[in-house]
């Protein structure tokens, strides 16, 4: 494959690099990562995707004016620079079409490209989601100021070209900041969501929302929490981070109840839309910080058997961790973007008496450096029992031997 851009922007490294060679370096990074952050655990291999090209579900492009066109791209690593390109091979077909004609429009109604040095014009980016099982798309312009001339015309242009697309909003972002989106955007057209299927429930998601942006390999990563968490039928399972529940639904039909946290209210409000919606009825949803709720939950000996966590790059905290093994669960699920990260948290689990064994890597982000990760923490005390027990039983067989190789002696 080819792509005339992708050194400059640096969105698919890999590229040209055939797929057991990438499965290779990010299973050796993660290797070297764990033997730097002394984490004895194995390091599996790297589940790689079935489908590698056209799966970004969420693409966010900056615009920039070159000899006096409009252009759309990718920011250059490290930079505000627009790379601009006609064709990512990482995105959906549609969403390459949405992303020209757009850059069109913007040329045609002379639309003014925001200045971050002098905090002037309007448009900043445009971010896309895009639901791979039912094809609906969303379209959210942010924008420097709530002032949009030909708001209209655009989203009237773009409906009738595009069908597909459900939504459109705008957010405004006046900052001097790297940060996209800030607060919730107000619609300008549909009601702000669209809906996927994700490991056959339907789950509705907003602007703002985490989704994972490989679809299909997210459901074989959810695959792989289920076995992780093996729950049992009277089993509590709590979901931090939980966001819009996808976690917590899709575990829900294993275990007897759930519990999902969240401190974003639209996140909590699609949540408790999509349990609804999927006739899920053992679940609910907390609106509160995931670590003060646990100390609450210590605090009045609520007891949870599993939980879970998929947090954001930066990854979670000391009190986190603290306040998570408080509650002494059986297992806890640890889902992450970031290995390194991970690995500095599994080294202050262990310090608390939580370890895993093995860490299983998913290729979410085919061509790219990244890979996700995927282990389960459980408490020493187990893994300490298990081998006393065996310690035990070989000390009783032996001494079982000695005795009748003795009365063998005695007969004789």
């Amino acid at each position: 494959m080819k792509c005339k851009v992708s050194k400059q922007c640096g969105g698919c490294t890999y590229l040209n690099m055939p797929e057991k060679q990438q499965a290779q370096i990010k299973q050796e990074q993660v290797e070297q990562l764990a033997a730097q952050y002394h984490i004895k655990a194995r390091i599996g291999d790297v589940h790689m995707a079935a489908h590698p090209l056209h799966y970004r579900n969420k693409v966010i492009v900056g615009f920039a004016k070159q000899k006096g066109t409009i252009v759309s791209g990718l920011y250059a690593k490290h930079s505000h620079r627009v790379v601009p390109y006609d064709q990512c091979v990482l995105q959906p077909e549609i969403v390459n079409e949405i992303i020209a004609a757009i850059t069109k429009m913007v040329q045609s109604m002379k639309i003014e490209l925001y200045n971050e040095k002098t905090g002037t014009g309007v448009l900043r980016h445009v971010m896309i989601r895009w639901a791979h099982a039912t094809g609906e798309i969303m379209v959210v312009f942010v924008t420097g100021s709530s002032m949009f001339p030909s708001r209209k015309n655009m989203v009237r242009a773009l409906t009738k070209q595009f069908p597909q697309i459900k939504t459109i909003l705008q957010e405004v972002n006046g900052r001097n900041t790297s940060v996209v989106m800030e607060r919730e955007p107000m619609v300008l057209y549909g009601n702000g969501t669209i809906t996927d299927l994700l490991c056959g429930l339907k789950l509705r998601y907003s602007a703002t929302a985490f989704y994972q942006i490989h679809s299909e390999q997210c459901e074989a990563l959810y695959d792989m929490a289920r076995k992780m968490a093996d729950l049992h039928p009277r089993d509590t399972l709590l979901d931090t981070y939980c966001g819009i529940g996808s976690i917590g639904l899709t575990l829900a039909s294993s275990c007897g109840h759930v519990v999902g946290v969240e401190q974003n209210a639209r996140a909590l409000k699609d949540a408790a839309y999509n349990a609804q919606s999927n006739g899920i009825e053992n679940i609910e949803f907390v609106p509160m910080d995931a670590t003060a709720f646990m100390k609450e939950a210590a605090k009045y000996q609520q007891h949870f058997n599993v939980i879970v966590l998929d947090p954001p790059r930066a990854g979670t905290t000391r009190d986190f961790i603290q306040a998570a093994v408080s509650l002494k669960p059986r297992r806890i699920v640890y889902i992450s973007c970031n290995l390194e990260t991970l690995m500095r948290d599994l080294k202050r689990f262990k310090k608390s008496g939580y370890e895993t064994r093995k860490i299983e890597l998913y290729d979410l982000f085919p061509y790219s450096e990244h890979v996700e990760g995927i282990c389960v923490l459980e408490k020493k005390y187990y893994n300490q029992a298990a081998s006393r027990k065996k310690a035990e039983a070989r000390k009783s067989f032996e001494a079982k031997k000695i005795k009748e190789r003795k009365q063998r002696r005695r007969s004789k």
